[in-house]
């Protein structure tokens, strides 16, 4: 499941903005979206700028995902040995 986040626009260059999300710059396509400018503030889903947003709309998205982290529990994925083994496919 990919979900999309808020972020602000640092930068743009060529097809690729540099957003920051919470204190953490990603680089995020902007072919969906093309005409942002520096200081948008945007939704950002699947390495890709899909909307812009108001600024009040940003913030409102950011505390509802902070919500949402706070109340799910997160757990770091099972190493692979920890893993069960795949049943081997093609077998009648």
């Amino acid at each position: 499941m990919c979900l999309g986040y808020p972020a602000l626009v640092l930068d743009v260059d060529a097809e690729v903005a540099t957003v920051d999300d919470r204190g953490r710059c990603r680089r995020a396509s902007t072919l969906l979206l093309p005409d942002v400018v520096q200081g948008d503030w945007v939704l950002v889903a699947a390495g890709s700028v899909v909307r812009r947003l108001h600024p009040e709309d940003a913030a409102d998205l950011a505390a509802q995902l902070a919500r949402a982290e706070a109340i799910i529990p997160t757990a770091d994925p099972p190493a692979p040995h920890d893993l069960p083994a795949s049943p081997q496919g093609g077998q009648s």
